[in-house]
């Protein structure tokens, strides 16, 4: 039981670290760390069309870990000229993540669904290849654009 103590007592005050899981086995203590997780992260950046100026820079940041469980993504849009010339506005979102598949004309079309935190309808990139994603609506995905006007294309892979 003094090992035991012992134990809780070190892993009490290591606040600042991951916590100790302690398991029973067999009337013995074992300690278990958690292993660190690993992510992935993604940098995707383009500009795209606007319809009242020069166009929106995209920089989308897509991490997901190696676990599968945290998919989580940041987006900043930066509207070009939106004050005035020169005078950019930049929008910040950040939430979660996931891969979608639909068949379209008997093919599989894959896509990445962005669901902000603020509860904002989501967004969809369509997966062109492993160094392009392409701006869609969830009911552009039945009708796949062949256009690549809206476009952003990979620039840093962790």
């Amino acid at each position: 039981m003094m090992f035991v103590a012992m134990i809780a007592a070190f892993a009490s005050c290591q606040s600042n670290k991951k916590n100790v899981e302690m398991i029973m086995e067999n009337d013995s203590v074992i300690a278990i760390m958690p292993v660190p997780i690993e992510v992935d992260e993604e940098v995707f950046t383009g500009t795209i069309p606007a319809a009242d100026g020069p166009g929106i820079d995209y920089v989308l940041t897509l991490c997901a870990a190696t676990d599968g469980v945290d998919t989580v993504y940041t987006l900043d849009m930066t509207y070009l000229d939106a004050d005035g010339p020169g005078k950019h506005q930049t929008f910040k979102t950040k939430g979660k993540q996931q891969k979608v598949q639909k068949m379209v004309k008997n093919q599989p079309k894959k896509a990445v669904k962005l669901t902000p935190e603020t509860g904002d309808e989501p967004m969809y990139f369509l997966i062109v290849n492993d160094t392009t994603l392409r701006l869609i609506n969830d009911s552009t995905l039945e009708e796949t654009i062949e256009q690549s006007v809206y476009d952003i294309t990979k620039v840093k892979n962790k």
